[in-house]
């Protein structure tokens, strides 16, 4: 009887946690993105477009189990605006200082359809 009771109340404790998650209470278990932070996965850059104040670091990390990098400009118009990065096996990062307000598109050189923004202001 006793057993029952233990296996009841977890039963009870795992539908309440799922219908938390599922009704859109954050999920303690699922990471979150810093505020000057840009994820690359699979689908692209999260976010594409990323706005942050004069003088921030900004910071990609490959979510993604496939290498990606970071390269200054766009597909076809290298610049150099910024310091671009090796490449970027799954876990790794590469920052950037933005010592200067403007607009700093960016890329993947090895998936040119993944690009993004960094907006200083």
């Amino acid at each position: 009887m006793r057993r029952f009771k233990k296996f009841y109340l977890l039963a009870l404790l795992l539908l309440a946690a799922l219908l938390l998650i599922r009704c859109g209470a954050e999920n303690p278990f699922q990471p979150t993105r810093g505020d000057n932070e840009v994820w690359i996965q699979a689908s692209g850059f999260d976010p594409q477009e990323l706005t942050v104040t004069l003088g921030a670091t900004v910071t990609w990390t490959n979510k993604d189990a496939t290498g990606h990098d970071v390269t200054s400009g766009t597909p076809g118009d290298v610049a150099n605006d910024f310091a671009s990065s090796a490449p970027l096996s799954q876990g790794d990062t590469h920052s950037v200082l933005f010592p200067k307000k403007d607009r700093f598109p960016y890329y993947c050189s090895r998936h040119s359809s993944k690009v993004g923004t960094i907006v200083v202001q």
